[in-house]
């Protein structure tokens, strides 16, 4: 039974029916009991009035069945073998009953026999009836005791399934509303009519939908400005194949040849972003096990790496502080976005100028500072760099405007930040600081 209506359901039928078991025995018992009782006293209160010379109220001759509740009185005088007044002679009790309850069994029946002896006038009064009437009175009335429950439980196992499904109602109202919730539709669930325990569900359930919105916002964002941007690539490039094949000598299609190449490697290098981009934005494999990286080990590397297009371009590219720091993150992400900001410093750092990497570790964490001589950023355009496709001097440098929000997204997603200030130290030029959390930060020997 999977089903959770059926199982409330089926468990409040079964609890009710056993609790209703349990009281009916315990009714049917305790009305045997209090019937038995009562008749016990009806014995008594008819020895005293037999012993009030009230002998005709007790019974009538004839046998027990014809007699009033089945009593049979008696009367016994002292040394006389049988009593002097007798409501049934096919009935006699035995005088030598001690006073009070007593059972005997006469012609074949049990009675149940109350005995009063009056020491006063020597006379001794005994009123019996038969058991299997009174175990006939009893049974009778315990059992119409029980006519209430019964019909309680009837109602209550119609009243069950009803009360049940009128809760659940709600339940699957919202179940309709989350059928239709899709790409298209995007809509929160109406939680104002679900239960009180299924709330935190429900409002989770809105929450993941308003999350999955603004992540498809993003992504239609995204693809409607990597469409435009593209846009423009794409165009040069068939600029640049008509001029090709329109060249007028040899020369002048080398040119247009070598234009061409420049033109595939900006496009396969927007391209290259593009997906970076869309990996840094990916959320968290939770499943996925982070690399324990050296990030001054990654760094030199990527000097390495660097340095021929640094060489190129006649800057200085080197370390200043240079200390061990270690951090738990996705290597080749982290190598992604420290090789974007050494890039962008490399980028706009004008010739002669210089570009330095610190490393070192402090309270916060992993630090990764990028320093260069290049002309800075103005400070009302410092909030808008890691935008997508925002390019400063889009004119005279190269880029497409990805790199700083691919740094952007993987450091967010491990939990760090990355920072753009101007220098102060009398000099031009632009300082990038990305910092991963000391949460997240690891020696080798750990």
């Amino acid at each position: 039974m999977k089903s959770l209506k059926s199982r409330i359901i089926g468990t409040l039928i079964v609890l009710f029916a056993a609790v209703g078991v349990v009281d009916a025995c315990i009714t049917y018992w305790l009305s045997m009991r209090h019937i038995d009782e009562l008749l016990d006293v009806h014995l008594q209160g008819a020895a005293v009035w037999l012993a009030a010379g009230r002998v005709g109220t007790i019974g009538t001759n004839g046998p027990p069945q014809h007699s009033i509740d089945g009593f049979v009185g008696q009367i016994w005088e002292a040394g006389r073998a049988t009593p002097t007044d007798n409501t049934d002679p096919e009935v006699t009790f035995n005088r030598n009953e001690p006073g009070g309850y007593s059972v005997e069994l006469i012609n074949g029946h049990h009675y149940r026999i109350y005995t009063l002896r009056k020491d006063a006038d020597g006379l001794i009064y005994q009123v019996g009836q038969p058991v299997s009437y009174r175990e006939q009175t009893a049974e009778r009335a315990a059992i119409e005791s029980l006519v209430p429950t019964v019909c309680l439980i009837v109602l209550v196992w119609i009243a069950i399934p009803i009360v049940v499904n009128a809760a659940f109602a709600s339940l699957g109202r919202a179940s309709s509303d989350a059928e239709a919730v899709g790409i298209s539709h995007l809509t929160p669930l109406d939680v104002s009519h679900v239960p009180d325990e299924v709330r935190p569900f429900a409002d989770s359930i809105n929450r993941m939908i308003g999350r999955l919105q603004v992540g498809i916002d993003g992504e239609k964002r995204f693809i409607a400005d990597a469409a435009h941007e593209l846009r423009t690539p794409i165009a040069a490039l068939q600029l640049r194949i008509d001029n090709l094949e329109n060249a007028p000598d040899t020369n002048a299609r080398g040119e247009r040849l070598r234009e061409l190449r420049e033109a595939i490697v900006r496009t396969a290098t927007m391209i290259r972003q593009l997906l970076e981009l869309a990996r840094a934005d990916a959320q968290p494999d939770p499943g996925a096990a982070s690399d324990s990286v050296d990030v001054r080990q990654m760094v030199q590397a990527l000097v390495a790496d660097l340095l021929p297009v640094a060489d190129s371009r006649s800057i200085d590219l080197g370390v200043k502080r240079f200390e061990a720091a270690h951090v738990k993150a996705h290597a080749g992400e982290l190598r992604m976005a420290v090789r974007n900001l050494v890039e962008n410093a490399l980028r706009y750092t004008p010739a002669s100028g210089s570009v330095d990497i610190d490393v070192f570790e402090d309270q916060a964490g992993a630090i990764v500072r990028v320093t260069d001589t290049g002309p800075g950023i103005p400070e009302d355009a410092l909030g808008r760099v890691f935008d997508r496709f925002f390019r400063l001097n889009a004119e005279t440098v190269e880029g497409s405007g990805l790199g700083l929000s691919i740094v952007k997204s993987v450091v967010a997603k491990h939990g760090g930040s990355v920072s753009l200030e101007n220098r102060h130290d009398g000099q031009r030029g632009l300082i990038a600081t990305l910092v991963l959390p000391a949460r997240a930060s690891a020696t080798l020997e750990a």
